[in-house]
């Protein structure tokens, strides 16, 4: 779906927290069965949950559908996950690594 200025939407629509499609996504930057990093139209977009999966991915339309137990949706103004990746990780996390 585009705005009347020719650009695409940006859209969340989530149902009962397992069901999420995501419009205006313009890239994936990481992704596993607890967070899904997102560069959209408008930022990141940090999806956190269990067992996320992402069922269909169209970068052409910019959509995103995703299965599983959504736990939290972190935005973020930034247009790249650079920097972004061990937010919010323990500090004993990311030297154990």
């Amino acid at each position: 779906m585009t705005d009347l200025d020719g650009t695409r939407e940006y859209r969340i629509v989530m149902t009962n927290r397992k069901n999420i499609t995501v419009e205006g996504v313009e890239n994936v930057e990481s992704f596993d069965d607890e967070e899904i990093v997102l560069e959209t139209k408008q930022g990141l977009l940090i999806l956190k949950g269990d067992n996320l999966h992402i069922i269909q991915l169209n970068l052409g339309e910019g959509t995103l559908m995703v299965e599983g137990f959504c736990k939290s949706l972190d935005f973020s103004e930034e247009k790249s996950a650079k920097g972004f990746k061990n937010r919010g990780k323990g500090l004993m996390e990311r030297i154990l690594r």
